[in-house]
């Protein structure tokens, strides 16, 4: 599914029959993405925010919120086992980052990707470094 598709809500609620996602994450820290995560849960449904941002929180529409029962979790991810439990969702494929991947260095150019990450050199999203 494309996050761009102006029909994506339409989309999500077509595959779930209605209901809307249980969970969204909101791996960006970017207010556009949350918005979107808010417009495609279903009752009761968790937009769990990993995406690090110093900006407000905002929902827009809180009475629907609050109606449907949702809610909006932190999680930092670095907690112990956060390494793990990524890998063991990635493995079952539950998990799924290779388009926001915006590059990747050998180990040895390591402080190389943490410059651009600190100049933003490229708008980065996520860098992998290969052993």
């Amino acid at each position: 599914m494309d996050p761009g598709d102006p029909t994506l809500r339409e989309q999500i609620l077509a595959l779930t029959g209605g209901s809307g996602l249980d969970v969204a994450f909101d791996m960006a820290g970017v207010p556009q993405v949350r918005e979107q995560a808010v417009s495609c849960l279903g009752l009761g449904g968790r937009l769990v925010l990993v995406g690090l941002t110093p900006k407000p929180l905002t929902v827009t529409d809180g009475i629907g919120f609050s109606y449907r029962g949702q809610r909006l979790i932190g999680h930092y991810g670095s907690q112990p086992g956060a390494v793990e439990q990524h890998i063991e969702l990635a493995r079952y494929h539950r998990l799924e980052w290779s388009r926001s991947i915006s590059g990747t260095y050998p180990l040895a150019d390591a402080a190389t990707a943490v410059e651009h990450l600190e100049r933003k050199e490229g708008n980065p999203i996520r860098l992998v470094l290969v052993p």
